[in-house]
């Protein structure tokens, strides 16, 4: 004896959507173009695949500096060059994330100094 679950509209279009975030899901994991560290698709490099509507640009800007203070930097502090990558990557990650509250702690890190 089978029975049926009767299911609205919403119920199923919401299944629908499940099942295609999911077979997406199983598709990136197959091509390895999914990092379970990150939880984000990556492309074949393995940096984050970004939604640029999510990434907070301000905040992305105020983390790059300027020529005068990478060069400031370059000469007077040990691996810089890691350093603003690291505050870049954080931006990014953060606004992955979407959690406003971090992108405004990295961005009053990076203005305090």
């Amino acid at each position: 004896m089978v029975v049926e679950i009767e299911q609205s509209h919403e119920e199923r279009h919401a299944r629908m959507r499940l099942d295609d975030v999911y077979d997406a899901y199983k598709e990136a994991t197959q091509a390895d173009m999914w990092s379970n560290e990150k939880e984000c698709f990556v492309d074949p490099q393995g940096n984050p695949i970004v939604d640029l509507e999510k990434v907070d640009v301000e905040a992305l800007v105020a983390a790059i500096p300027t020529v005068s203070v990478w060069c400031k930097g370059l000469e007077e502090i040990p691996r810089y060059t890691e350093k603003v990558e690291e505050g870049i990557k954080k931006v990014i990650y953060a606004s992955l994330e979407t959690k406003k509250k971090a992108v405004e702690e990295i961005v009053d890190e990076r203005n305090c100094c």
